[in-house]
């Protein structure tokens, strides 16, 4: 296998730990705002929709409601932001990575609003432990087209896909990165359960991002 040259990590379930109370930040806003509208949604769904843009969740499940509901999500997802924290390791890893010269990129299904502000919050720009993030929104496409990945390779000066790996704790995500023709990794550390990312067929599956500078030096992939 090629050297690996840039990563690009999913960020909530993945280096984004989005868990407030018990339960993942996207979910209970995601519930919140669809019964504050009248719109029972079962968990389950929601939960199956983990990875996917957010505005198409809604406005796949809404109805007419969806642009109300839409807003109220998005202003649940704001008010929330600083509880958000990274998830264990992302930090250590993101500065192993860029020590063995490997960039590293974050994308998300968040609107680009809330991608923003949670890149500033935990500090990576600011601490130069990415090269990069982006988000559906700004693509115009949702996953698993492999758009975000391939706007990251172009502001990374990366044309290979076989030098890139993404990791991910959806199995959406995971057929994003095929869909890239680049590695795939899956990471436990979401609210989907393991039978559904191999199912995906993932290159690996891994407890958690903490796990994988270990992964790539053995595999001599860095």
């Amino acid at each position: 296998m090629a050297r690996i040259r840039l990563i690009v990590f999913d960020m909530a379930g993945t280096t984004v730990d989005d868990v407030i109370d018990g339960t993942p930040l996207v979910l209970k806003s995601y519930d919140d705002a669809f019964r504050r509208h009248g719109v029972e949604v079962p968990m389950e769904t929601l939960n199956d929709m983990r990875g996917r843009d957010k505005r198409e969740v809604i406005n796949m499940l809404g109805g007419d409601k969806a642009p109300e509901i839409y807003k109220d999500f998005v202003e649940m997802l704001q008010s929330n932001i600083a509880k958000v924290k990274e998830m264990k390791g992302a930090s250590d890893t993101f500065t192993w990575l860029r020590t063995h010269s490997v960039a590293v990129g974050v994308e998300s299904g968040f609107p680009a609003v809330i991608t923003h502000d949670i890149v500033k919050h935990l500090g990576w720009e600011r601490h130069g432990l990415i090269d990069y993030w982006t988000c559906s929104e700004i693509v115009e496409e949702e996953r698993p087209s492999p758009a975000m990945i391939r706007r990251t390779m172009r502001h990374c000066h990366i044309r290979d896909p076989s030098e890139v790996l993404k990791v991910d704790d959806t199995a959406i995500g995971i057929e994003e990165g095929h869909n890239a023709k680049c590695l795939t990794i899956g990471v436990l550390t979401g609210t989907q359960k393991k039978e559904k990312l191999e199912a995906a067929k993932p290159d690996a599956v891994l407890p958690s991002l903490r796990e994988l500078p270990d992964y790539l030096t053995s595999n001599r992939l860095v």
